[in-house]
């Protein structure tokens, strides 16, 4: 589509152009282009408060979810910049927009007169005949409007914008908070003598970086490549304390605390669901998901933890005799366990995941999940020149049918700057749907990460854990890419928090099999491909230590549960005390207190994952058991990636979630594929007893 809205050629944020005019966007288009969004909606709301009958669907839902993708597209650029190109003004804007965007929605979502023309257009005969997507999406507009207050008196509804607003704006300020955390934070090696074990490739950034700054030595900074280059190599155990406690600092810093932030984010959540007829946060967010209330995702982590506990134990103890025997410790700190486990692996399986570096250059896992996406779902994926980005880091993708017809464009960020905000995620900018020719307009998304850059010409060269980064969020790509959902508002990722990482989590388990890597495990200089003796490590080390990080899922988790539950906010307890006993028995050393861990859970405190953290195990069980289809198929079987992208990738939220894998497995999911696939068989079976 090449139209132009009116006002765009003033401000780019209001052209429904693709590509997204990126290079135009600036700080002072933020405001008009939200109010103007934001106008068009609460003209879409009067029309609707006001109509009367004969309801049509084109002049109701139709309306309001055209309105939606207007906001959503101006929302998500917004965000998208703030995220990978941050400066103060951008910054500003968005720190002053987000909470009145929230108070719109919330507004707008409980606004009374809406819900009773939708409740009345339920029960006519029209509402009757709607198709299966149209139908689906009126019960979930009902439901989503009955649960953001639409049936509550007018002073219930006031609070309930009141406190979305609040939330929205600590939310950013959490966030804000870190960004400003991971740029000022480093740690600074004068002594070369401390640098062994670490990867030359982060010793010659630490050493640019030094030099930027005007200092001698090395400066190790805070995004991820450089804190793990530390953590989980660094031979010198005091700068894998100091590098610990600088990234446990993050949010805690002066003028940075979010430990101010989160009591006063938990007990707004806390009343908001009590407004809302809940007992607890947990209540609410779990209503519409798989999990359906807080209790069966407590159940769900406690018997992962009742079955994971004896085996983490173990492993916690073989770690702990392996550093007294092999370095002399006394004992087993929380600064050692990364490196601790990466050098006991090398040791059980002469495997060296730096090592391996040359096997996975970029390009190469780039064109592995580019195959994948081809030769499974029939999604073809070019790279197009002349694309508006932010950054010269910026690549850009448009994605292709099997008959030839485009379906979305993509920009890939994969490489930390100041800037950016750390991890790895997928953002959907434009939610396709049909056009007014007949069509349908593709869908538009970013994929980013934090991945080692290049060196010297050369491309990035990815440990294996940071090609199943790339995988994971290329998932959460093809969830949207496949979509073809003809309402924009259930397209895509719109989907139960607890099902939306089974596409992403599936494609990690490719990263494993012999034949996936056969293709695309090469070396960056000769081609070779990774040798037999390294895919064979790989894949007995894949449950190594997996016991102890399935224990880390849990507890963060658990942790978000309990904050959500079982906190109370009339108490005397701090919530970052509260957290760290929650946290302790999934600790190596409970006495050793980490209150850095919730001041920086970004998930939780300015994410979607708010007493939704059990998700990604919920899904991680639902990927287990649906990788098993392809296992038994063959790793490429067409038909079953067919029947993946038919029944679940293409669905969205045009159906719930549990009748999409019901459809894809032809049962219900089992459990017990999780505790297979992480702890292997014979301790799987060991945790049931």
């Amino acid at each position: 589509m090449t139209r132009q809205a009116p006002g765009s050629d003033a401000n780019p944020l209001l052209s429904d152009r693709t590509p997204i005019p990126f290079d135009r966007v600036r700080a002072e288009h933020v405001r008009p282009a939200i109010d103007a969004a934001l106008a068009d909606a609460e003209r879409t709301r009067a029309t609707i408060a006001a109509a009367g009958p004969p309801y049509r669907y084109d002049d109701l839902l139709g309306a309001i979810d055209g309105a939606s993708a207007k906001i959503g597209r101006v929302v998500s650029t917004v965000a998208t910049l703030n995220a990978v190109r941050q400066s103060p003004e951008l910054r500003d804007a968005v720190g002053e927009a987000m909470p009145r965007v929230a108070a719109f929605g919330a507004r707008q979502a409980a606004d009374p007169d809406v819900y009773r023309v939708l409740g009345a257009y339920a029960e006519s005969e029209e509402a009757a005949e709607l198709p299966p997507e149209r139908a689906r999406f009126l019960e979930v507009e009902l439901d989503e409007r009955r649960r953001a207050g639409a049936g509550l008196d007018a002073d219930a509804r006031a609070r309930v914008v009141e406190l979305r607003s609040e939330l929205a704006r600590l939310g950013h300020e959490f966030q804000n908070h870190l960004l400003d955390g991971v740029a000022a934070g480093h740690v600074d090696v004068h002594d070369e003598a401390r640098l062994a074990g670490i990867p030359n490739a982060a010793v010659r950034r630490a050493r640019e970086a030094a030099e930027r700054a005007g200092v001698e030595g090395w400066r190790f900074g805070l995004q991820q490549p450089q804190v793990l280059a530390v953590l989980d190599h660094a031979e010198d155990r005091e700068l894998r304390r100091d590098m610990q406690a600088a990234q446990q600092a993050v949010g805690t810093g002066e003028g940075r605390d979010n430990r101010t932030l989160i009591p006063r984010i938990l007990r707004a959540r806390r009343e908001l669901a009590g407004v809302l007829g809940h007992r607890n946060w947990a209540d609410l967010q779990t209503e519409d998901r798989m999990a359906k209330r807080g209790a069966t995702a407590h159940a769900f982590e406690r018997d992962l933890w009742r079955r994971v506990e004896p085996h983490f134990r173990r492993e916690v103890e073989e770690l702990d005799a392996f550093v007294r025997d092999r370095f002399g410790y006394d004992r087993l700190e929380p600064w050692d366990v990364r490196f601790a486990f990466e050098r006991l692996r090398r040791e059980r399986f002469d495997l060296d995941e730096e090592a391996l570096r040359p096997y996975f250059p970029m390009d190469a896992v780039l064109d592995g999940v580019f195959g994948l996406a081809r030769d499974l779902f029939g999604i073809e994926i070019r790279p197009v020149d002349g694309v508006p980005v932010w950054h010269d880091d910026v690549r850009a993708y448009e994605a292709h049918d099997r008959d030839g017809r485009r379906i979305g464009l993509f920009y890939a960020d994969w490489h930390p700057r100041d800037e950016k905000r750390s991890g790895a995620w997928k953002a959907a900018l434009v939610n396709g749907g049909p056009s007014e020719d007949g069509g349908f307009e593709p869908h538009v998304a970013l994929v980013a990460g934090n991945l080692a850059p290049g060196e010297d010409g050369r491309p990035a060269l990815l440990t294996h854990d940071e090609a199943r980064t790339v995988f994971h969020e290329f998932g959460h790509l093809l969830h949207q890419l496949a979509s073809t959902v003809t309402v924009r508002s259930l397209a895509g990722t719109q989907v139960a928090w607890d099902f939306v990482e089974l596409p992403s989590q599936i494609l990690e388990n490719w990263l494993y099999e012999d034949a996936a890597l056969m293709r695309w495990a090469r070396h960056v200089d000769d081609g070779r491909p990774l040798p037999e003796q390294d895919r064979e490590r790989l894949r007995a080390a894949r449950t190594f230590g997996a016991a102890y990080h399935m224990a880390r899922q849990i507890s963060f988790g658990t942790v978000d549960l309990a904050l959500h539950v079982d906190w109370d906010p009339d108490g005397e307890e701090d919530p970052i005390a509260f957290g760290r006993r929650a946290l302790a028995p999934f600790q190596i050393r409970p006495d050793v207190a980490q209150d850095g861990f919730l001041p920086a859970f970004a998930h939780v405190f300015s994410g979607p994952y708010s007493a939704g953290y059990y998700s990604y195990l919920w899904s991680e069980m639902l990927d287990a058991d649906a990788f098993g289809r392809f296992r038994d198929a063959g790793l490429f079987d067409a038909a079953t990636g067919e029947a993946f992208r038919a029944q679940v990738l293409s669905r969205g939220n045009a159906e719930p979630p549990e009748r999409l894998i019901r459809a894809f497995l032809g049962r219900d999911p089992d459990p017990e594929a999780l505790l297979i696939r992480n702890l292997g068989a014979e301790r799987a079976a060991d945790a049931a007893d």
